[in-house]
This record gives structure tokens, sequence and C-alpha cells, in this order.
């Protein structure tokens, strides 16, 4: 018998998921937005708890930008911690690819991701974040955001050839770490960024 990925990281039936569904809706917590298409069952703080300890793992993530021909460009890129506001700061070389994009549209996302395909995909996960990002080059940000003393090699003209990409999301969709999708449509639950107090 082959285990089918969806079976594995959804690991509840079909029956048991709407019953939670529906205890969910009467006491108010499911949340299904047309206009917006956010889906969720646990609270945004649980939600956000699991993209943090996704984070944590690989600090390694996939940028997502749009090219002059509207084309999604990706690259993997390593993410400093959230600040307070949920900035997410990255370091690329001055004049690269992604800065020229994200000048030209500043429209981009982040993804994090583990597949744990030698155990089944049972402890499979991910996390996206949609939002906008900007490219920064001044010695205050540089000082406050740049990147370790350990990592400074990479740029042989450390700080004239780096700039600084800060990553603002305004939403957040996670999928594993006790975060359930949606059984019918597989849809990752979202939540808001930065969380409203």
């Amino acid at each position: 018998m082959s285990l089918r990925r969806r079976d594995v990281v959804f690991g509840a039936s079909a029956a048991a998921l709407g019953s939670l569904l529906a205890a969910g809706s009467a006491r108010g917590l499911v949340t299904q937005v047309a206009s917006d298409d956010l889906y969720r069952v646990d609270d945004p703080a649980t939600i956000i708890a699991a993209a943090r300890e996704i984070m944590k793992e690989d600090w390694v993530g996939v940028l997502i930008t749009i090219d002059e021909s509207g084309m999604p460009r990706a690259r993997p890129v390593g993410v400093g911690e959230p600040t307070d506001d949920w900035s997410l700061w990255i370091a690329t070389r001055r004049g690269s690819r992604k800065t020229k994009q994200i000048a030209a549209n500043p429209k981009a996302a982040l993804h994090f991701g583990f597949d744990d395909i030698p155990n089944g995909h049972k402890n499979s996960y991910y996390a996206s974040f949609m939002g906008v990002a900007s490219v920064h080059t001044d010695q205050e940000t540089i000082s406050a955001h740049g990147p370790a003393k350990e990592y400074r090699a990479q740029w042989p003209d450390y700080p004239n050839d780096l700039a600084l990409i800060r990553f603002r999301p305004n939403r957040l969709e996670v999928m594993g770490k006790g975060v359930k999708p949606s059984q019918a449509l597989w849809q990752p639950q979202a939540a808001a960024l930065p969380p409203k107090a």
C-alpha cells in the first residue's frame, strides 16, 4: 500500500475535519473571506507561531519577484529574524537582478518549506509570506540590518557592494507544525501580518 502525500500531511479523515470545521464555525473560529481568499481555523497567534518555528529550522527561504516581462523569478536567500513590525531582511549584491525587479515592481513572496521525503512526508511543512519589498543601501540601514561579520566576505567591497532587501509581509499562509489545511481544497491557513493588536 502506498501512502499519498495528501493523506500523510493532513492526517485526519474528511469526516473528522468536517466536524472540527463545523464546531469552529459555531464558535466563530472559522474565517473564509472571499475578498482576500483567507482561510483560517486556528487563531492567528497559532499560525504565526508555526511560521516562526518553521523559519527557525531553516533561515534559507525562496524569494519570488516579478521580472520585466511579468514572469515570476525564484531564488534561495538567507533571511534574518523578523523584526517587531515583521520586516524580514535579506542581503544581496547591489545591482543584482532581484534588486532591479523589486525597484520596478515591489510585490514579492518569500517561501520556506520542507518535504520530509525520507519519513513519508510525516513532518512536511511550509510557510509562505506575501507582501512588498524595497532595496536599501544607506549606511544606517546596513549597520542595523546587515549580515553578521562571518558572512561579509561574500561582498569583496563591503559595504559598498551590499544591498539590503526589506521584505514586509502583509499575509502569511502556513501548513504543518500543527496547522492543518482545508481537506477539500488543500488550502493553507492564513493570517494577516503584522498581527493586529
